[in-house]
Order: C-alpha cells, then structure tokens, then sequence
C-alpha cells in the first residue's frame, strides 16, 4: 500500500513520524501555521504555510491531495479539520481532538467515564481563584484552559506567594485550578488505536520533570503492579473506544498509593514514548501512521529496559552520547533556552544500569 498522509503541524513529532513512516513507502505534507519553525520536516516532503485566507480544499490541494491527514499536537484549528473531513478522513477525529484542546473539557469527559483526576475548580474571576485555594489541598496548580503546557501559562500557588500571584493574574480568565496531589510519581500509558478498533498497549513509562517539562523515562516502569497497569490500559480502552479514536494516544497519570489518577491527556504520539525508538519492536511513530494509513499495526514488545534523556536548551554531539546501548536523537533546531532540541534514549538490562546511564548523560549535557 502506498498512501499519502498529511500532517498538521512541523515539529520534532511530525518529523519523526515521516520518519518511521517514508521506508514503509509512506509519502508525507506538512502545515504550518506561519508562526511555527518548519525546519524539523524540511526535505521529508511539501511544507505548507497555511495563509489567513486559505481555504479548506485550498489547503487540501496545497497539501498535494492527501489519502488521510492526521495531527501532531492538540492545540489545532478544529473548524479546519471538520472542513477537511469533507475531502479525506481525518485521524484522530476533530471531535475528539476537541475533547483535549481544554482542560476543563477534558476534565468533565474523564468524569463521565468514571475516570479518577484531582479535585479541581473552574476559574474566571478573582472570587473563584479565592475560593478554589480556600477549598483545594496546597499547592494549587493554575492553568491555562488552552494552551498551556510544558510549565507555560501556569502558576505553582503557596501559602508563600499566594498574594504575589493573585496581583499577578488578569481577569476575567479560563483557567483550570488543581489540587496539588502528594503522589509519589508518575507514569505514562500509550496505546495506538485502528479505525477496525484493534488496540496495542507500550509497556509504561515512570517520568521525571524539571520546570514542567519531562526531562527523563524509564520504561517499563519499575515496581508498577499489574493491578495498576491493567488500570491504566482500561483508561486508555475507555476513552479510544468511546471517541472511535484511531491513531496513538497518551495518558499521563500519578500513582498515589494505590490509585492512579490521570493527569492529562495527549492526543497524539508523545515524548514520554520517544523510549518506543529504540526500546520496542515498533515506536510509537510508527504504529501511529499504520494506524491512520489503515495498516496492520506493529509489535509493542520492548526489549528490555529504556532510558531516555530530553535535550532541552542544551545539546550533545555523537560523540559524547552514542555507543552500543547509547542513541542519539537531534532535531536539527537552533538552540533556545527550554527549546526542545532532541533526545537521547538508553537500552539496558536492569533499571539500576538504565539509570546509571541517562544520569550520567544527564550531568554530561546540564552539568550537575
């Protein structure tokens, strides 16, 4: 089968996925909105800079007449892609890619699956933010509905600099107000979905961030029960099944005693999976096209245990970070501080050596 798929969007996980997908005979477009950085998918295929007036079969001709488009980020024009269903499918579905643009959307859909999140409040006025930090447990993460992510648009509200950020804050505002949970880590779930409704689960992924942003996985997740585990997939079962979801999606949640409570959503391949590269038979990149191209989806099998180190701000060569069990992974982008600029994954045989590692990779690129 040869198909061309289209890709909203031009960052690292667009490229990536043109990747995994051009030796499968895969050809691949891009759009751009005209803010965004195109060289990550520059020479992987026809970039569009989508201009104000352009239209939907406009756009859709631009893009060289797709047989499926599909996303590579949440934060998308969902008007436009309900207009390109008209030409071709569109993977995963507008509706929902809707569901996760908001938080507090998002939230209210977790609930009516029975789904465990944080306690929270919706915030639009001074007279909530009040009483959302009178009623939630502390520190109370403030968030942006949209477009808030990676530690931006956020507030981290104390005791101590509760005064300082309510002066700080305009209102009227959509914000989402979160209880601050005491868990003792968190995890993430992956699962790639076929429009026929097959579903493949990655072993999960234990996260540590830095200002927000992850900054390393260890998958499998050490010491994750099977209770727990089965949990998470059930989740994930729940929402691909109830939105006739196809393509990969991730789940972000904190494991607090015995309960696992979803944190938020990703509606597409995510970094947490970038281990998939090379710690499982097939990555994440690649069963996300099979699936939106309507092939037959890859093993998930991971070979032993992975590491992964996010490169943010800051870079290595190939010569400081590759060896047998050491890859590699650059964007080709300029560096900014907190840009993402690449990863480097890590194969081992236990997770003490897996750690050993991306720690030591970890001093090398940020010092310690």
């Amino acid at each position: 089968m040869s198909a061309h798929i289209a890709i909203i969007g031009s960052g690292q996980l667009a490229r990536m996925m043109a990747l995994d997908g051009i030796p499968m005979g895969l050809q691949f477009s891009f759009m751009a909105e005209t803010t965004e950085d195109t060289v990550c998918v520059a020479s992987l295929g026809t970039v569009v800079v989508r201009s104000e007036d352009m239209k939907a079969e406009d756009l859709y001709k631009a893009l060289g007449s797709p047989d499926v488009i599909t996303v590579e980020k949440e934060h998308v024009d969902i008007d436009l892609l309900k207009s390109l269903q008209a030409f071709c499918p569109v993977h995963p579905n507008p509706n929902a890619l809707e569901k996760f643009k908001n938080r507090r959307v998002e939230k209210a859909f977790l609930q009516s699956l029975n789904i465990p999140i944080a306690p929270y409040k919706s915030v639009r006025t001074e007279s909530d933010l009040t009483a959302a930090l009178a009623e939630l447990n502390k520190p109370v993460f403030l968030k942006t509905e949209e477009e808030g992510y990676d530690g931006y648009n956020q507030y981290k509200i104390t005791d101590e600099n509760q005064a300082q950020v309510l002066a700080e804050i305009n209102y009227p505002g959509d914000w989402v107000a979160e209880a601050g949970i005491p868990f003792e880590r968190e995890v993430s779930f992956i699962a790639a979905r076929s429009e026929s409704g097959d579903i493949v689960y990655y072993t999960p992924s234990e996260n540590y961030h830095r200002n927000g942003t992850l900054l390393t996985s260890l998958a499998p997740a050490p010491g994750l029960s099977e209770a727990m585990i089965n949990t998470g997939k059930q989740y994930l079962k729940d929402m691909l099944t109830q939105l006739d979801y196809v393509g990969v999606m991730c789940v972000e949640c904190f494991v607090w005693g015995d309960k696992l409570l979803v944190n938020e959503i990703a509606p597409r391949v995510h970094n947490s999976g970038h281990w998939t590269t090379k710690g499982a038979l097939t990555s994440q990149f690649e069963n996300h096209v099979r699936a939106v191209a309507g092939l037959a989806f890859g093993s998930t099998q991971a070979h032993g245990i992975s590491g992964m180190l996010n490169l943010l701000g800051v870079t290595l060569t190939a010569e400081q970070a590759s060896d047998s069990h050491t890859f590699l992974t650059l964007y080709g982008k300029n560096v900014r501080p907190r840009r993402k600029l690449g990863h480097i994954t890590v194969n081992a045989d236990t997770h003490e050596e897996a750690k050993s590692r991306v720690n030591a990779l970890r001093e090398m690129a940020y010092g310690k």
